[in-house]
């Protein structure tokens, strides 16, 4: 992979589409480790990094 298709990567929007899909995920996830909401932060942290390092869509399934 060139350069120039990382940077094109890395640069794309998140549909509404998979932005509700993402959130539901957290949401889920939040759920499924019993997470407080005074760790939320904390938790999307890791949630958002674990996700980026996946290197998939969410619509893609």
């Amino acid at each position: 992979m060139d350069a120039g298709t990382d940077k094109k990567k890395r640069n794309q929007r998140l549909s509404i589409f998979e932005l509700e899909a993402l959130r539901e995920a957290f949401r889920q996830s939040v759920r499924e480790n019993d997470v407080v909401e005074a760790e939320w932060a904390q938790h999307a942290e890791l949630f958002v990094k674990k996700t980026v390092q996946k290197g998939s869509r969410l619509t893609e399934a």
